[in-house]
């Protein structure tokens, strides 16, 4: 969850005035990090104030398949993102001095992928404890 919000402030902070070069790869990305922080966040809301419902959404199909999803589209978009970012900013990166949108779309799409990682073991987790295997 942490992660997820420090890739959206990046890329909203420092991606937000080249989304118009940056294009769909930069709307892609921060579609995938909004609405997986948002489910995150509202599971996380419920684990929190009911013990009961932590380990009836572990055993539902929603949070494997959710993880799954979430780590597919986190690792699809910062690819597509890194792509961009690395075609279209970095030769202004190389010819503009002290332009920081690089470095922050790099680290953006870095840890975009960390997280999607996550997802991924989570997803994993979250099935074997949905096929009984504790």
């Amino acid at each position: 969850m942490i992660l997820g919000s420090f890739c959206q402030s990046l890329a909203i902070n420092f991606g937000y005035q080249y989304s118009g070069s940056i294009g769909p790869a930069y709307y892609s990305f921060l579609t995938t990090a909004s609405w997986s922080l948002m489910t995150v966040l509202l599971l996380l809301f419920c684990y929190i104030f009911s013990g009961k419902s932590q380990y009836l959404m572990r055993q539902s199909l929603f949070e494997t398949a959710f993880n799954g999803v979430a780590a597919f589209c986190y690792i699809s978009s910062c690819s597509y993102l890194g792509m961009i970012v690395n075609s279209v900013l970095y030769p202004m990166y190389t010819v503009t001095p002290f332009f920081q949108v690089y470095p922050a779309m790099t680290g953006t799409y870095i840890l975009g992928t960390i997280v999607g990682i996550i997802h991924g073991y989570d997803c994993y987790k979250s099935y074997r404890f949905f096929k009984g295997y504790r």
